[in-house]
Protein backbone atom coordinates (compact mmCIF):
# COMPACT_ATOMS: atom_id res chain seq x y z
CA UNK A 1 0.00 0.00 0.00
CA UNK A 2 2.78 2.20 0.57
CA UNK A 3 3.84 2.11 -3.10
CA UNK A 4 0.47 3.11 -3.96
CA UNK A 5 0.15 6.16 -1.75
CA UNK A 6 3.66 7.00 -2.88
CA UNK A 7 2.18 7.53 -6.21
CA UNK A 8 -1.27 9.00 -5.63
CA UNK A 9 -0.71 10.63 -2.28
CA UNK A 10 0.75 13.85 -3.80
CA UNK A 11 -1.27 16.54 -3.36
CA UNK A 12 -4.08 14.42 -1.47
CA UNK A 13 -4.70 17.20 1.45
CA UNK A 14 -6.09 19.42 -1.22
CA UNK A 15 -9.17 17.08 -1.36
CA UNK A 16 -8.92 14.90 2.06
CA UNK A 17 -9.84 18.15 4.46
CA UNK A 18 -11.04 17.37 7.74
CA UNK A 19 -14.36 16.75 8.12
CA UNK A 20 -16.81 17.51 11.42
CA UNK A 21 -18.50 14.88 10.65
CA UNK A 22 -16.09 12.26 11.02
CA UNK A 23 -13.65 14.52 13.60
CA UNK A 24 -16.50 15.41 16.22
CA UNK A 25 -17.65 11.91 16.62
CA UNK A 26 -13.57 10.77 17.30
CA UNK A 27 -13.30 13.48 20.17
CA UNK A 28 -16.42 12.30 21.95
CA UNK A 29 -14.80 8.51 21.82
CA UNK A 30 -11.56 9.75 22.07
CA UNK A 31 -12.88 11.41 26.15
CA UNK A 32 -10.12 12.51 27.90
CA UNK A 33 -7.13 10.39 26.45
CA UNK A 34 -4.53 13.01 26.03
CA UNK A 35 -1.29 10.68 24.49
CA UNK A 36 -2.91 9.42 20.83
CA UNK A 37 -1.07 7.55 18.31
CA UNK A 38 -3.18 7.80 14.91
CA UNK A 39 -1.88 4.83 12.89
CA UNK A 40 -2.22 5.10 8.92
CA UNK A 41 -2.16 9.32 9.11
CA UNK A 42 -2.03 10.45 5.31
CA UNK A 43 -1.85 14.10 5.40
CA UNK A 44 -3.41 14.31 8.88
CA UNK A 45 -7.14 15.40 7.69
CA UNK A 46 -8.59 13.48 11.05
CA UNK A 47 -5.73 14.17 13.63
CA UNK A 48 -7.23 15.25 17.15
CA UNK A 49 -6.25 19.20 17.65
CA UNK A 50 -5.44 19.92 21.29
CA UNK A 51 -4.10 16.47 22.02
CA UNK A 52 -0.33 15.41 21.97
CA UNK A 53 -0.58 13.07 19.07
CA UNK A 54 1.95 11.37 17.15
CA UNK A 55 1.73 10.25 13.73
CA UNK A 56 2.41 7.04 11.79
CA UNK A 57 2.58 6.90 8.22
CA UNK A 58 3.92 4.25 5.63
CA UNK A 59 3.85 6.58 2.35
CA UNK A 60 6.72 9.01 1.86
CA UNK A 61 4.74 11.37 -0.95
CA UNK A 62 2.04 11.06 2.20
CA UNK A 63 4.16 12.43 4.79
CA UNK A 64 6.03 15.24 2.92
CA UNK A 65 2.17 16.57 1.95
CA UNK A 66 1.51 16.78 5.70
CA UNK A 67 1.09 20.97 7.01
CA UNK A 68 3.69 21.86 8.83
CA UNK A 69 1.39 22.32 12.01
CA UNK A 70 0.16 18.30 11.81
CA UNK A 71 1.49 16.15 14.60
CA UNK A 72 4.60 14.79 14.29
CA UNK A 73 4.84 11.93 11.82
CA UNK A 74 6.94 8.78 11.66
CA UNK A 75 7.28 6.48 8.26
CA UNK A 76 6.13 2.83 9.82
CA UNK A 77 3.26 0.65 9.40
CA UNK A 78 0.43 -0.41 11.34
CA UNK A 79 1.68 -4.41 11.97
CA UNK A 80 4.98 -2.97 13.30
CA UNK A 81 4.65 0.62 15.20
CA UNK A 82 8.17 1.78 16.43
CA UNK A 83 6.59 2.63 20.23
CA UNK A 84 6.65 0.78 23.43
CA UNK A 85 3.70 -1.05 25.55
CA UNK A 86 1.27 1.47 26.38
CA UNK A 87 2.81 4.66 25.48
CA UNK A 88 -0.45 5.94 24.14
CA UNK A 89 -3.85 6.30 26.60
CA UNK A 90 -5.37 6.15 22.66
CA UNK A 91 -5.23 4.92 19.65
CA UNK A 92 -7.19 5.99 16.20
CA UNK A 93 -7.19 4.52 12.69
CA UNK A 94 -9.35 6.50 10.78
CA UNK A 95 -10.37 5.07 7.07
CA UNK A 96 -7.24 3.12 7.30
CA UNK A 97 -8.02 -0.38 8.34
CA UNK A 98 -8.79 -1.58 4.87
CA UNK A 99 -5.43 -0.42 3.32
CA UNK A 100 -3.61 -2.65 5.84
CA UNK A 101 -2.23 -6.15 4.51
CA UNK A 102 -2.51 -7.57 7.99
CA UNK A 103 -5.34 -6.12 9.45
CA UNK A 104 -4.79 -8.65 12.75
CA UNK A 105 -1.54 -7.94 13.26
CA UNK A 106 -1.89 -3.87 13.00
CA UNK A 107 -5.25 -3.73 15.61
CA UNK A 108 -2.77 -6.10 17.75
CA UNK A 109 0.08 -3.27 17.40
CA UNK A 110 -2.65 -0.60 18.01
CA UNK A 111 -4.11 -2.46 21.12
CA UNK A 112 -0.24 -2.91 21.88
CA UNK A 113 0.61 0.71 22.54
CA UNK A 114 -2.57 2.12 23.10
CA UNK A 115 -4.12 1.60 26.93
CA UNK A 116 -7.54 2.46 26.94
CA UNK A 117 -8.67 3.43 23.94
CA UNK A 118 -9.15 2.56 20.08
CA UNK A 119 -11.26 4.78 17.73
CA UNK A 120 -11.37 3.10 14.36
CA UNK A 121 -13.22 4.36 11.42
CA UNK A 122 -13.44 2.42 8.30
CA UNK A 123 -15.58 1.61 5.07
CA UNK A 124 -16.93 -1.45 2.70
CA UNK A 125 -17.66 -0.79 -0.59
CA UNK A 126 -18.19 -4.46 -1.50
CA UNK A 127 -21.63 -4.28 -2.90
Amino acid sequence: MTQLYDEIGIGYRDYRRPDSRIYTPILRFLGEARAIVDVGAGTGSSEPIGRSVVAVEPSLAMIRDRQTESAPVVQGTAADLPFRDGVFDAGVAILTVHHWPDQARGLTELARVAVNRIVILTSDLAP
